[in-house]
């Protein structure tokens, strides 16, 4: 009873505090390409996953997580894998238009071969600009990727993602659709140089909750 009490007030408390709620659930469809040397290994298929996040003012975090499978492309030489990871952003809005972000994702590759974690901090902005009032909008990000590490890899020598898409917002519900693609290029070991690749177009639908 104490729990449902305290649960009843969350909305009250955050309206107090002028605090923004909002979360989405997101379908991805994912590419990802290895290039170890022997030609491009490629796995596609469904990531499916959400976001919440809490903003006050222009200070905002966010919390961020997905989770599918990934089938090889035949003819590629990749293999079947699953894929899992979890990230958190934190962001500033200096501008209406402009948000300076950084964060940390954690992933996870997983086949009948091995198991590869990932850990990756990005640094970087994303920019919406409208098209139509306060109901369209065109969407742009780009990170720097300075930290990329890899189990049983030496760590990136250089990676970023970039990325832009639209959105749609009536009152309160926001759908949006975004293509993002990321890029890591690892230092070369003898005569093989390694990159990898992960594009995902993405549909979210969610909802915002300004409590003023």
């Amino acid at each position: 009873m104490r729990l449902v009490f305290a649960l009843l007030l969350l909305p009250v408390m955050a309206a107090a505090q002028g605090i923004e709620l909002s979360g989405a659930v997101t379908l991805q469809h994912a590419d990802h390409r290895v290039d170890a040397g022997l030609g491009v290994e490629r796995a596609t298929g469904l990531l499916a996953g959400g976001a919440a996040r809490l903003r006050f003012r222009s200070i905002a975090v966010a919390l961020s997580g997905e989770t599918g499978h990934l089938t090889a492309v035949a003819g590629s030489g990749g293999v079947d894998r699953d894929v899992a990871q979890v990230g958190a952003t934190a962001q500033f809005t200096p501008l209406p238009w402009l948000v300076l972000e950084s964060g940390i994702t954690l992933r996870s590759f997983g086949s009948v071969v091995a198991r590869q974690r990932w850990t990756l901090l990005r640094a970087g902005a994303q920019a919406r600009v409208p098209l139509s009032g306060e109901t369209f909008w065109v969407l742009g990000h780009a990170h720097l990727l300075p930290v990329v590490r890899v189990n049983g890899l030496p760590d990136a020598a250089t990676a970023f993602d970039a990325g832009t898409g639209v959105a749609y917002q009536r009152g309160r519900i926001v759908f949006a659709l975004t293509y993002t693609l990321e890029r890591c290029d690892f230092p070369s070991q003898g005569s093989t140089r390694r990159s990898e690749q992960l594009g995902t177009l993405a549909l979210s639908g969610g909802v915002q909750l300004r409590l003023h």
